[in-house]
């Protein structure tokens, strides 16, 4: 895994009848990756959701890196649809939509 990260946010999370946490994501920078050589690697976690940084490959360093951040996506959105709340550290309610990665329905 590479040391730099190069995106965090910070969220709260709070699962039926307990109490709120924090929720931290972090996404490495992409880079060669030596056990799957030629694909890149990128690096994530979903602190508090999924506590190890998982590894993401692709076949450039783009690639992984959107993968990567669609896998945190994709971790928040489970938990929300097991009955799990997300908030901004403000308190305001949070939707995982915000980041873009679900398409709008084309018109036919």
């Amino acid at each position: 895994m590479q040391n730099e990260v190069i995106a965090e946010y910070a969220l709260v999370g709070q699962r039926p009848g307990e109490a709120e946490f924090p929720i931290q994501i972090l996404i490495w920078k992409p880079a060669p990756s030596e056990r799957m050589s030629p694909a890149w690697e990128c690096s994530v976690s979903v602190e508090r959701l999924w506590e190890k940084p998982f590894v993401i490959y692709g076949e450039n360093s783009f690639q992984a890196l959107c993968l990567a951040s669609k896998h945190a996506v994709q971790i928040l959105d489970t938990f929300a649809e097991h009955g799990g709340v997300l908030k901004y550290p403000d308190g305001e309610l949070f939707e995982a939509d915000v980041f873009g990665f679900k398409l709008l329905a084309r018109e036919s």
